[in-house]
């Protein structure tokens, strides 16, 4: 699919030139020649020596070559829309890269069964398929699939996705060396173990600190003040913003799941509250959620589940959509409204997870050894299906309020506790508070603020629970709410050793993380057009000497992820979650990757067996720093502009962006 981007307007035109001064004596045309040629080395040399010096003291392009800095930032990668829901996602194609060109370089020398063996490899590393984050789809990546993958991913002229290189970076070289960089911040730098490789990481450490990962998060203490405790490191509002991912959006439901009987993933907890409208289209779901109930009517719930379809779902789907659903139930003896419902009742909600497209893609090698499925295991890809459990979320409405009249409720729960933001509708004044789910009982939180949702109109809401902070944003400003901080150990049963997912035995109560967001409305006339849930970065808990095979906070489970995330007897596991420290000594930085599971950080430095990861130990030299990224300022070409042929080299200025 292509994005069509008009032309740019040609800035190289030549203003007009002076007139020249009167000469004292005719200039011959061998003078004159002689005369423009040097103009024109000058210019060259001029043009270099300046780009040599912006290079070496401003700024400096990198292409960024992996993915640990995804979803933010990419490396080599495959850029494509879903053929089910139509949703934009990025699937990782490190493998066609650096992989295979050291095979390549192999191959050269190589003869007879070694040749071949070296080719055999270099074609199992084809990056053949990568699956949609908001379906779950295994989207086929080209044509020429191995044959019994072909058989199952059963799509018709399959189009090739061709491999774009990492997102070219603008880095800002001269601030680092009038000011030290920030906690958060985006870095280039010399990698340690090899100084002719940059590196690109995010910045979470400080000299002079210890570090601790746990539970996903980063804490804190002075070096060496063993009696001081932990505390959290809370990235600003906008830098919550630009590392939250987005975990499912209405506007990408696909019509082929629902009408082979899929769930919808929100949906009303009464039958007398929200009104559901749906309506399925060529290729998704538009879904609309109204309410209009008087003063004595409850507070009605619409809930997310997180309803993940596995491969026979979408075989089912597929089928249904292609011989027709009758055909595909006379098969196992059932009437069309009886798969359907066979098909209702196979879905089972699932604990938010650390899934990112990025990583879930499917290699060739795989394909021929598994079929048409992505297996993760305690190998290789064990994080392709995402391994942690996160519960700091946020969630996106689009609200269109009819009358400045009741309450609206946002609501997220982190550990079976619901922290909610409620807005009067009449003054647009929005307060903040926590309860507990197992008990119902209020727990001792409470701030507030003055938004602007105080008349008829729509509304753009963002609530978002990160790093024990609640922030609000309405029509993308963030709203003042106070101190809206606060301390698990304080603030929660358990404290935050006892922040474990929850869900009530009893299916008709709270259903805690098995539907960790919502939409309360009382006394209200309003519709909800949209709705999106995101979740936070989650940092992986690992350090060297551990076994870098299995990249988790706990050790796999013998029952596979989805039965520990979809049954609340196994959540106990979580319970154990490991946590490592780490030392920053003056002179030094801790940097890791967005993309937790993917990134060769700090947190595995000195790791044996691994080709130029040696640099000593888990921290970054200050000195090797290069500079913090400042923008994406060449993004790959769609393929084509508007009236003129394909240009490779065509930027796509819609993904131009500061990086945060």
């Amino acid at each position: 699919m292509a994005n069509k981007k008009t032309a740019p307007d040609r800035r190289d035109a030549k203003p007009a030139e002076a007139p020249l001064a009167e000469s004292k004596a005719p200039e011959t045309k061998s003078n004159h020649d002689f005369v423009m040629f040097r103009e024109t080395l000058e210019s060259i040399v001029v043009a270099f020596v300046l780009a040599f010096l912006f290079r070496s003291f401003e700024a400096e392009a990198f292409v960024i070559p992996t993915g640990s800095m995804s979803p933010s930032l990419q490396g080599q990668h495959k850029d494509v829309h879903c053929l089910q829901c139509g949703h934009r996602f990025r699937t990782t194609a490190s493998s066609e890269g650096e992989n295979r060109d050291r095979l390549m370089a192999r191959l050269r020398g190589a003869q007879g069964a070694e040749a071949t063996r070296i080719k055999a490899a270099i074609e199992s590393l084809d990056v053949v398929g990568g699956m949609c984050p908001m379906c779950r789809y295994l989207m086929p990546m080209r044509p020429d699939l191995p044959r019994t993958a072909l058989a199952e991913a059963d799509v018709p002229d399959i189009e090739f996705q061709p491999s774009y290189p990492g997102d070219r970076i603008l880095v800002n070289k001269y601030g680092i060396d009038f000011s030290e960089p920030e906690r958060w911040d985006v870095v280039v730098f010399k990698f340690p173990g090899d100084g002719n490789m940059n590196y690109i990481k995010r910045l979470v450490g400080l000299p002079g600190e210890q570090l601790q990962l746990y539970q996903g998060d980063v804490f804190t203490r002075a070096l060496g003040d063993e009696s001081a405790e932990f505390l959290i490191e809370r990235k600003p509002a906008d830098k919550v913003e630009a590392m939250l991912e987005l975990v499912h959006d209405t506007n990408f439901e696909p019509t082929t799941l629902y009408n082979a009987g899929w769930p919808l993933r929100w949906a009303a907890t009464t039958p007398d509250g929200w009104k559901v409208a749906v309506e399925p289209g060529e290729q998704t779901v538009a879904q609309r959620f109204s309410i209009d109930t008087g003063k004595d009517a409850p507070m009605a719930w619409l809930r997310y589940r997180h309803l993940i379809p596995d491969d026979n779902h979408w075989t089912i789907a597929r089928r249904a959509a292609k011989d027709g659903i009758d055909a595909v139930a006379k098969e196992g003896s059932k009437t069309a409204e009886e798969l359907r419902e066979s098909v209702r009742k196979s879905s089972r909600p699932q604990l938010i997870s650390d899934f990112n497209a990025y990583n879930a893609r499917l290699l060739r090698g795989f394909a021929e050894r598994d079929g048409w499925q992505i297996r993760p295991n305690s190998g290789q890809d064990s994080g392709s299906f995402g391994t942690e459990w996160v519960g700091d979320l946020a969630v996106d409405a689009t609200v269109d309020v009819e009358e400045a009249r009741g309450e609206l409720v946002l609501d997220l729960v982190e550990a079976g506790n619901h922290f909610r933001a409620t807005f009067n509708l009449g003054d647009g004044k929005v307060t903040l508070s926590a309860i507990d789910g197992r008990t119902g009982e209020a727990l001792d939180f409470k701030a507030s603020g003055q938004t602007s949702v105080n008349s008829p109109g729509t509304y753009e809401l963002r609530f978002a629970n990160v790093d024990d902070q609640l922030l609000l944003w309405v029509d993308g400003e963030l709203v003042d709410l106070g101190d809206a901080t606060y301390d698990p150990d304080k603030l929660l049963p358990g404290g935050r050793k006892g922040m474990i997912p929850w869900a009530s035995e009893n299916s008709a109560e709270d259903q805690g993380d098995l539907s960790p967001v919502g939409i309360g409305a009382q006394d209200a006339k309003l519709t909800v057009t949209r709705l999106a849930v995101l979740r936070d970065i989650y940092y992986i808990a690992t350090k060297y000497p551990d076994d870098p095979q299995y990249l988790a906070d706990y050790d796999p489970p013998a029952y596979g992820l989805e039965t520990l995330f979809s049954t609340p007897d196994y959540w106990n596991v979580f319970a154990g979650r490991r946590k490592h420290d780490f030392n920053v000594e003056e002179g030094q930085l801790f940097v890791m990757g967005d993309n937790s599971p993917e990134s060769k950080d700090c947190r595995l430095w000195m790791m044996p067996g691994m080709s130029g990861d040696h640099p000593g130990g888990p921290y970054l030299d200050r000195r090797l720093l290069i500079g913090k990224a400042v923008s994406v300022f060449w993004p790959h070409s769609w393929g084509s502009i508007p009236f003129l042929n394909a240009l490779p080299g065509f930027p796509n200025f819609g993904d131009m962006r500061i990086v945060r």
